[in-house]
């Protein structure tokens, strides 16, 4: 760093130098806009920002035409210049900090004659509106989502966290983008020690720009070979606000809408807000139906697979009978009409998230119909395994987070493979394998199958089972929070 420092451009008090600096390392860029202007006793200065970042009316009122109102006298007093209206005005004697804080939308001021010059903040970049969420609808939750501008997705976080113990933490990445990261806590409750672990963990990233929040999982992920997520990624601010409430932390990145959260269990990937805004009962109801639905996307076209092609016999004779009617037509083996099969549904989802939504929609229903009657009819496939696929899809519908239904789907593929190597004895060391993938996993470096292994009895109120809220007293444990109590009074 001392390097670096020594190698820093000061700012001349010849401005025509200055100029000639900026003119260097902005060359080929004509965003830049170098408005060149003269004080009342005719001292040369310029106004440097990037066109499109800033509020130029903001700008010409609260900077421009205060300073021009000024002579060489005063703006060589640095009390007279915090004096005017803009705001975030910083000083700087090096040229580096400068054009640093021109790339992120601040408007520049350079004078002759002196050998500092400052930066005010008067940022205005183009924004899309806050929206709900395409991925992660709620039905009696919030309906607004992050979006791309960090400045704003840290107004909504305040917002609902109205507590100075919100705490931002920057961090700049990205060898040539220069973002901002932003490692988010609460501060009193959030464990000092995960917070300084993903510290460490994102500054040591070596890459050249992060484009979304999942280059950063990528980058620093503990297990990267592993197939399931281990942090959670969410457009949402209440899953997010939720999160910091249990000691968890979050990742903001400029320029993505996508928040992580971390550290994170398997089960955490089967929650949505709706799950506390209803009655314990009905969370709990559908906290099972997704665990069950998530186990028939894994098993089901592999247990057609077993079934017909090595263990038959399990059959009953009254099913048995049918089966073999509708098998007798297809020239193919169960392996081979199941794959194509769940190739063809794979492709469909695919076709229905890129197209626009009122035609996706249309892919969706009406191809799935379409080929699934035209393939019985030919006699590509059995009735049975449209039936097998159409349920299978359905429940891998159901997983309210994204990345944890790409899990699921490729697990499909692999246990189905194993089935029909070796039956329901490569199921079964398909299981095995990912359960003790399961128990070795972790998440910032906290376990993944926790409150199963390592068993905690007391975090199992907010696993499959949703206990009422006056029962969530304690914080999870697997976030190691200062302040184990949700509320003051509660024990």
């Amino acid at each position: 760093m001392k390097n670096e420092k020594s190698k820093a451009v000061k700012v001349s008090d010849v401005l025509s130098e200055n100029m000639k600096l900026i003119d260097e390392k902005f060359k080929d860029c004509p965003d830049l806009i170098k408005k060149q202007a003269f004080l009342k006793d005719n001292t040369e200065v310029y106004f440097i920002y990037i066109d499109g970042t800033i509020n130029t009316d903001v700008v010409e009122r609260d900077l421009i035409r205060p300073i021009l109102n000024m002579n060489y006298e005063a703006v060589s007093d640095k009390k007279k210049l915090n004096s005017i209206p803009a705001t975030g005005i910083k000083f700087y004697t090096d040229m580096d900090s400068i054009i640093s804080d021109i790339l992120t939308g601040c408007t520049a001021f350079l004078a002759d004659g002196i050998e500092y010059g400052f930066t005010s903040a008067i940022r205005n970049f183009e924004k899309r509106s806050i929206t709900e969420p395409e991925i992660e609808k709620d039905v009696r939750g919030s309906h607004e989502g992050f979006i791309e501008l960090m400045n704003v997705n840290m107004a909504i976080l305040r917002r609902k966290v109205k507590n100075t113990n919100l705490k931002f933490k920057p961090i700049v990445v990205g060898d040539t983008t220069n973002q901002i990261v932003n490692i988010v806590y609460i501060e009193g409750i959030a464990d000092p020690a995960l917070v300084q672990k993903l510290y460490d963990k994102i500054s040591g990233i070596k890459f050249d720009g992060i484009l979304a929040a999942g280059y950063i999982e990528q980058l620093i992920v503990d297990f990267p070979n592993s197939l399931f997520p281990q942090y959670q990624l969410t457009e949402r601010p209440d899953r997010a606000t939720g999160a910091l409430l249990e000691g968890r932390l979050l990742i903001l990145t400029e320029g993505t809408p996508g928040v992580l959260i971390l550290p994170v269990t398997l089960f955490s990937f089967f929650k949505a807000p709706d799950d506390y805004n209803t009655h314990w009962i009905f969370g709990s109801l559908i906290g099972t139906l997704r665990i069950l639905s998530a186990l028939v996307a894994i098993y089901f076209p592999s247990i057609y697979i077993a079934l017909t092609t090595f263990h038959y016999y399990m059959v009953p004779l009254n099913l048995l009978i049918p089966l073999a009617e509708s098998r007798a037509r297809v020239p193919f083996s169960p392996v081979v009409e199941a794959f194509v099969m769940e190739i063809v549904i794979e492709m469909l989802r695919e076709a229905a998230i890129r197209l626009p939504t009122y035609i996706g929609a249309s892919i969706g229903v009406v191809g799935g119909i379409i080929i699934g009657q035209a393939a019985v009819q030919a006699g590509i496939v059995s009735e049975l395994l449209i039936i097998v696929v159409a349920v299978t899809a359905i429940a891998s519908f159901i997983t309210p987070v994204y990345d944890m239904g790409l899990t699921l789907r490729t697990i499909r593929f692999v246990m189905m493979l194993s089935t029909a190597v070796f039956g329901i004895l490569g199921m079964s060391c398909i299981t095995v394998l990912i359960l003790a993938n399961l128990v070795i996993l972790e998440s910032l470096d906290q376990p993944y199958f926790q409150p199963i292994i390592p068993f905690r009895i007391k975090d199992l109120k907010d696993t499959i089972i949703r206990v009422p809220l006056k029962f969530m007293k304690r914080r999870p444990t697997i976030t190691h929070p200062l302040d184990k109590k949700r509320g003051k009074g509660n024990d």
